[in-house]
């Protein structure tokens, strides 16, 4: 954490990158284990729920700094 006010963009950025790397860890297996048709529903499926992670860890990320500002 840093002592800056606002938004920790470290931890927001290691987070982005997290969820980067297993969803294209999860497209790599889905592809070589699923026909095409079914590879399109997984795919969606699986950006579907990085897309919702990586709002969550915005929301958590904007929480904290405005947690941070209350408390000053």
């Amino acid at each position: 954490m840093s002592n800056e006010p606002g938004i920790d963009i470290g931890r927001l950025g290691r987070t982005l990158v997290l969820i980067g790397f297993v969803t294209a860890v999860f497209l790599t297996l889905t592809a070589n284990r699923l026909g095409d048709e079914l590879f399109r529903i997984g795919a969606f499926a699986i950006g579907t729920v990085a897309v919702i992670t990586a709002i969550i860890g915005f929301l958590i990320a904007a929480g904290s700094a405005f947690d941070d500002r209350q408390s000053i």
